[in-house]
């Protein structure tokens, strides 16, 4: 099993760090550092490209081999034995994650805008836009996600998301349009309220 900790910054000592993307090398500053401990093979050390502000951490995907990393809200799923990037998402906007079993997942928040849910394939579900400027009181049950999104005369308006689907009801936008985003598991069969 993979082992993994978040490093105060990059070690002044060793080899270097291997950075994410390829790209962040040739600037010379530093990121979100994190160690990685393989379950075979040397330890190394990640520097990441952080995005313009969110959540920074670090989270063995459900896919039981690869990491999930994000970084000042840019998320990245890497191999932690070959030190390669499968896969850069997010681009600075993840404010929030939260683990969920049930299966495997992490559920995370797009900027306080709308939610996605990362799985053992990839990203299994994106709501359509349920707030216009952040989340409030929010919370998660074994089959739900639910909380208060930001609407416009400063009012806090209920919403739900069903965890296994993606599917959707409530929230402050209520436009045809803001269905664009919405993108359910596949095999559901749950449409969101509009």
């Amino acid at each position: 099993m993979t082992e993994f900790r978040e490093l105060a910054g990059l070690p002044p000592y060793g080899p270097m760090a291997t950075s994410f993307p390829a790209s962040f090398a040739k600037t010379g500053r530093e990121g979100y550092v994190l160690e990685v401990s393989p379950d075979f093979g040397d330890a190394w050390v990640g520097n990441f490209a952080r995005g313009l502000g969110g959540h920074s951490g670090a989270y063995a995907h459900p896919n039981g081999s690869d990491l999930v990393v994000f970084a000042g809200g840019s998320g990245y799923v890497i191999d932690p034995r070959t030190h390669t990037l499968r896969e850069e998402f997010g681009h600075g906007v993840v404010a929030h994650v939260w683990k969920v079993t049930d299966p495997p997942g992490l559920i995370c928040d797009r900027q306080g805008l709308a939610f996605f849910r990362i799985g053992s394939a990839g990203i299994l579900w994106h709501t359509r836009r349920l707030s216009w400027d952040g989340f409030r009181d929010v919370a998660l049950t074994p089959t739900r996600i639910t909380g208060l999104a930001w609407g416009l005369g400063d009012a806090w308006v209920p919403f739900s998301v069903e965890l296994a689907g993606g599917s959707s009801a409530g929230g402050s936008i209520q436009g045809a349009g803001d269905f664009d985003w919405e993108v359910l598991a596949k095999g559901s069969t749950e449409r969101s309220g509009r």
